[in-house]
Order: C-alpha cells, then sequence, then structure tokens
C-alpha cells in the first residue's frame, strides 16, 4: 500500500502468526506465491518470511512475480526447485546489488538464507542509505 505521502507500507498480516525461540510452524496459510518452499512442505520457521520479501523484492523492482505457471503445481515446482530467473527487460535497470540480495533472501536451503539482520546489513541497503526517498532498485 502506498499512502498518501508515498510511504510504503507492507499490510495484510491477517493470517500471521507470532512465532516465539524460533520454533517450527506446520500450518500452510497465505498467498501460494509468495510461500517459501518449506511452508509447503509443512515445517518451516521465521526464515520463510525472509523467503517472501525477496519475493516481494523482486516483484517491486521487475513488476512481475518470481514464481509463474499456467497452473498451481507449476508454480509449487518452481518455488521448491528456487527457479527464478532475471530475464525480464526491467532488470536491465537493476542494480547488480539489489539482484544479489534477492538472490540471497530466495535461497531453497533456509539454514543458508539470510536472516533478517543479514539482510539489512546487505550492501544494497548500504549503497542507498543516504537516499530518504526510495533505493535504486
Amino acid at each position: 500500500m502506498i499512502t498518501n505521502n508515498n510511504t510504503v507500507r507492507l499490510i495484510d498480516f491477517g493470517l500471521s502468526k507470532a512465532s516465539r525461540n524460533n520454533r517450527q510452524l506446520a500450518t500452510m496459510a497465505g498467498t501460494p506465491y509468495y510461500m517459501a518452499p518449506e511452508v509447503l512442505e509443512g515445517s518451516y520457521s521465521g526464515k520463510a518470511d525472509i523467503w517472501s520479501l525477496g519475493v516481494l523484492l523482486y516483484t517491486l523492482v521487475c513488476g512481475y512475480l518470481p514464481f509463474q505457471g499456467s497452473n498451481a503445481a507449476e508454480v509449487f515446482r518452481k518455488i521448491k526447485e528456487a527457479d527464478f530467473h532475471f530475464n525480464h527487460v526491467e532488470f536491465q535497470h537493476v542494480s547488480e546489488e539489489c539482484k544479489d540480495l534477492i538472490r540471497k533472501l530466495l535461497v531453497l536451503n533456509q539454514k543458508k538464507r539470510m536472516n533478517g539482520q543479514e539482510a539489512l546489513n546487505h550492501k544494497w541497503f548500504k549503497l542507498n542509505a543516504n537516499n530518504p526517498v526510495a533505493p535504486t532498485p
């Protein structure tokens, strides 16, 4: 959502659940296109949210979802294989730092996927820290 003063806000947390002590969750809920592979498998942690943020960043900078298909089975297969690309023409205008961050957020193995603090410390954010409006894609 974009507010009247052009501030971006994340919304739609109707299916959110607080998780304490990094415990594993098992309920599959949410928009399938944003689901991490481990959510589809039925056992996940907060790292699934990092994956979803990677999907969101990808979508914000190019206008397409990273995992698309002609049916749900194809979308789920692509998610489970982390089968995405930067071939859209819009990615010609996206910085290598941004693409690097997306690659590090959409890591199949959740143990190797960045955590929130690592993502915030990524060079893409550091390069754009002095830009109060929006980072350069």
